[in-house]
């Protein structure tokens, strides 16, 4: 991951990314997720600003926001709500979590996956699969941006549903929900939102 590109420009990006409501940014998964769901243990996974995680913690969930960038740390504890533990860390082997014991009854890995050259994805999601508690639910948002130079820039590759939905079926994950749509503000940027369950074999 690009990580130096984050300290660089944290006071940019954490702004850009708080103007945007996160409720408005996740509505295609969240209602389906959330709704009459009790609040339990979750964890995002390259939480960048804090904002999604500051968002959960609001509903009332206990969160571990992993960030492997210095600068939006720094930057995000500053606002910090008191539901929010962070820590650096980063996929693909995410060893510091792992090593706290910890397994999510929802983990989000929102515009991140694009970060992860393809050679490392399948451990990226064995992992991830792994942290899940029996039922617990695994949120993925794909970035597909059009602008080569951001893309060299930022460190972006290219990504796919249908690569996340062979790696869940060789993880025994349920696919629940898959939607597509086109960024409000960036029209060179798309979003795949791909939603997997932990499913309970039932007696």
């Amino acid at each position: 991951m690009t990580v130096s590109y984050y300290d660089r420009n944290a006071d940019i990006l954490s702004e850009r990314y708080g103007a945007l409501a996160p409720g408005e940014v996740h509505a295609s998964w969240a209602g389906a997720v959330l709704d009459g769901r009790a609040p339990g243990l979750a964890c995002d996974v390259g939480a960048g600003s804090g904002r999604d995680a500051n968002w959960l913690a609001e509903k009332g969930w206990e969160v571990i926001a992993v960030e492997p960038s210095r600068g939006m740390r720094d930057r995000a504890r500053r606002y910090r709500h008191a539901r929010v533990s962070w820590l650096a860390d980063c996929l693909p082997a995410l060893a510091h979590l792992r090593s706290l014991g910890h397994r999510f009854d929802l983990i989000l890995v929102s515009a991140v996956w694009m970060h992860l050259p393809p050679r490392v994805r399948e451990r990226a999601f064995r992992v991830l699969s792994d942290c899940l508690r029996p039922g617990g639910t695994l949120v993925i948002t794909l970035r597909h941006g059009k602008d080569e130079a951001e893309n060299r820039e930022r460190g972006f590759y290219h990504v796919s549903g249908e690569e996340l939905l062979a790696l869940a079926r060789s993880h025994a994950l349920a696919a629940v929900l898959h939607t597509c749509a086109e960024d409000s503000v960036r029209p060179a940027v798309a979003w795949e939102t791909l939603v997997f369950s932990d499913l309970v074999p039932q007696p």
